[in-house]
């Protein structure tokens, strides 16, 4: 067979299909493994700029976290209007249509602009209303104030930043993000040393140069990805002219993105609200309890990192193979990123199960903390298989046109398992902290449970409607 060896033969029904699997797995790699170090490279940048700023005064501290509970509600938004651009450039390029994949690449960032605009005005004269809600206190509410009034700046930045991640991702090609986030972080660490704590002559302007420093990474990253979309030789548009004035709006077009990406930003948005409540009931069993859950989450999220990117690989590979109205290779894609997250999710299962107190000897050195989070480290073992598989799955349901349903499948695990079992196990059975850890995995199992029913049932929708049309 021309291009090479099959590796293997994959079989749908009594049809036999030949594809080259070594390169559909080399091509999934692609797409995978830059997510994960540009994951890293995020949270490790994260991490500096947190320690930096951890090392000024208790209230400079505190106004920061109250501005990034902000701006993360904000970030959200941002991030769910970006997946429904990614799933509809995939569709366009999986179907060989690069000037549409332009149009909807620009039609989300004319329309999340003005937006934006309209957040960074509230938050720059009336930032008070919003951030009163957090604190009372008069020296925190200024710094937050000062805090926000600099990092509003970069909102419009923040969009540009995702939209242009969502384009590239959509052609499949994550190592150009990988790249803008590594020069960005760089930018970020390096302003951040030197806008916080000062530099010779130059006094340091404290939690203003942390604001500072991010908005100006923030806007080199988009200056960065505008100029590797746009360049005229080998940018990703290069090939894909417009076909109207920028300064136009192509409603159908934006009334599809919105529809994809808002049901993915409510998903999100779920876990903001529903982390509040679980934050007040594990503060039931005190503040040990939920400094040691946070801590366990950190240590979770260490294994996370080599599975994050299978969410946005499989929306973005099934909507390709949509795109090329190829059924028998979207399907083989889903079944070797099952796979390869099978193989993965059992290795850091293993890892949390058996060295739960490696991971929590590693975040600190607190012996009470260590054996609160040792048990939800060990917990949460036994779901990282489920929970990985499910990122998949719903990234999967999204690309097929099923839009709201990851969405649904989110609010029915928060909402009907995880908040009301969690309260019922807290306040009313008056159960061990055990038990809230207990019904977080339910909550992952039921969710995993419900979208292969969900992605089985569409499955077979699509089997009958095939064998209908054979049949004339």
């Amino acid at each position: 067979m021309p291009g090479g060896l099959v590796s293997r033969l994959l079989f749908f029904g009594t049809e036999e299909y030949l594809y080259e699997v070594k390169t559909i797995k080399k091509e999934i790699y692609h797409i995978i493994i830059p997510m994960i170090l540009e994951n890293i490279l995020q949270i490790s940048a994260s991490l500096v700029t947190t320690a930096m700023v951890g090392r000024l005064l208790a209230d400079d501290i505190s106004a920061q976290g109250i501005c990034v509970r902000i701006t993360d509600t904000l970030w959200v938004f941002y991030k769910g209007v970006a997946i429904g651009a990614t799933v509809l450039i995939a569709r366009s390029y999986g179907a060989g249509k690069r000037d549409s994949c332009r149009r909807i690449m620009e039609q989300a960032l004319l329309s999340e602009l003005v937006i934006v605009f309209l957040f960074q005005a509230i938050l720059f004269f009336r930032a008070e209303l919003f951030l009163g809600f957090f604190s009372k206190d008069a020296e925190i509410l200024a710094l937050s104030g000062s805090y926000m009034r600099i990092m509003v700046f970069g909102f419009p930045c923040c969009v540009i930043m995702t939209l242009v991640t969502a384009a590239f991702q959509g052609y499949g090609n994550t190592r150009i993000p990988m790249y803008i986030a590594a020069a960005m972080n760089g930018v970020n660490i390096i302003l951040g040393y030197l806008l916080i704590f000062g530099a010779g002559p130059f006094e340091g302007l404290g939690i203003r140069g942390a604001a500072a420093a991010l908005v100006t990474a923030q806007a080199f990253g988009a200056g960065l990805g505008l100029y590797l979309l746009y360049r005229k030789e080998k940018g990703l548009f290069s090939d894909a002219p417009r076909r109207e004035r920028f300064f136009s709006f192509d409603k159908k077009c934006i009334y599809e993105i919105y529809t994809t990406g808002i049901p993915a930003a409510l998903e999100s948005m779920f876990w903001q609200f529903s982390a509040i409540i679980l934050s007040k009931i594990i503060l039931y069993y005190g503040a040990a309890a939920f400094a040691a859950y946070q801590l366990g989450i950190q240590a979770e999220t260490i294994t996370e990192m080599p599975a994050i990117g299978f969410s946005t690989a499989s929306t973005t590979l099934a909507a390709r193979a949509i795109g090329k109205k190829d059924e028998k290779l979207q399907r083989i894609y889903f079944r070797e990123l099952i796979r390869v997250a099978a193989v993965i999710s059992v290795v850091t299962s293993l890892l949390l199960i058996l060295l739960p107190k490696v991971f929590m000897n590693i975040m600190t050195n607190n012996p009470e903390l260590q054996a609160i989070g040792a048990v939800y480290v060990f917990v949460m073992g036994f779901i990282q298989i489920p929970q990985n598989l499910s990122r998949i799955y719903n990234g999967t349901i999204r690309a097929l046109g099923y839009k709201n349903t990851p969405m649904l499948v989110a609010g029915f695990g928060i909402w009907v398992v995880r908040i009301p079992l969690c309260l019922l196990s807290a306040y009313v059975l008056h159960l061990p902290i055990t038990a809230v850890w207990i019904v977080i995995a339910a909550d992952q199992l039921s969710r995993f449970t419900l979208s292969v029913f969900l992605y089985r049932r569409i499955c077979r929708r699509q089997d009958a409607f095939a064998k209908k049309l054979e049949m004339g």
